[in-house]
């Protein structure tokens, strides 16, 4: 199993599903309390043997309960690798501006320079663990695309 997370704009969306067309089966968002039961669901599911799950800063408490989660499966030799997306401030702010998406951090007049520092800062911990680092910077939808088949396809 993938876990795929990392900056907010870095391509999580994207890569999920490039992981979808190399035969992954994806789950975007799995609240944290849910991942032993999805595990244990992959393992005795042929259909779910190869699976790719996103979660990010949205999920409440991320930051702070994904790495003792993260680390128990790791710890029980579960099957389990994470995939850390970043880009550089500048590229995300651009990503931002040509979507017009609001970041998940900008609450009311917090600038958007602001909240991705914050999240850069509350991630720190998090990508620490990270078993692969992407900097998506100056990567394009296709080369994400490119780069995850290489790196994962056939399992």
């Amino acid at each position: 199993m993938v876990v795929i997370t990392g900056m907010s704009g870095s391509g999580r969306s994207a890569a999920l599903k490039a992981f979808e067309d190399i035969g992954f089966y994806c789950v975007d968002n799995l609240p944290l309390p849910l991942l032993p039961a999805f595990m244990d669901f992959a393992r005795s599911s042929d259909e779910a043997s190869w699976s790719a799950i996103g979660i990010d800063i949205r999920e409440k408490g991320f930051a702070e309960e994904f790495p003792a989660r993260y680390g128990a499966l790791k710890a029980a030799g579960e099957g389990v690798e994470m995939l850390f997306l970043e880009a550089s401030d500048q590229a995300l702010v651009r990503r931002y501006s040509e979507t017009r998406r609001p970041h998940t951090l900008a609450k009311g007049a917090t600038p958007l320079l602001d909240a991705i520092g914050q999240e850069r800062k509350a991630l720190t911990e998090v990508r620490t663990l990270a078993d692969r680092i992407l900097d998506t910077t100056d990567y394009t939808v296709h080369y994400l695309r490119q780069a995850i088949e290489r790196d994962y396809a056939c399992g």
